[in-house]
């Protein structure tokens, strides 16, 4: 897990991010910084995708989240409970 978690660091860092994290500040951050990382990452990809996860309704939100994974064809994992994968998206 911590090679992963470098490896995001690392991304993060780079273009189009520009983020200065190191592990310390990574793992510092809270669940709604996290998840607007991560959203920041959807909108990247896809333009629509971008919003404040701390103005946005927590269902619209994971709906949004959710369609964006469904186009790009991701599965959690299926040793995961898919209730918890969702209010992994919710985050709080």
């Amino acid at each position: 897990m911590s090679e992963q978690i470098k490896f995001i660091i690392q991304e993060l860092n780079k273009e189009p991010y520009n983020k200065k994290f190191n592990l310390i500040s990574f793992d510092s951050l809270r669940t709604d910084n996290l998840l607007q990382i991560v959203n920041d990452v959807f909108a990247e990809v896809d333009p629509k995708m971008k919003m404040d996860v701390r103005a946005e309704d927590p269902e619209q939100m994971v709906l949004k989240s959710l369609n964006f994974l469904k186009v790009l064809k991701y599965k959690p994992p299926e040793t995961m409970d898919l209730s918890d994968f969702r209010q992994g998206l919710v985050g709080w």
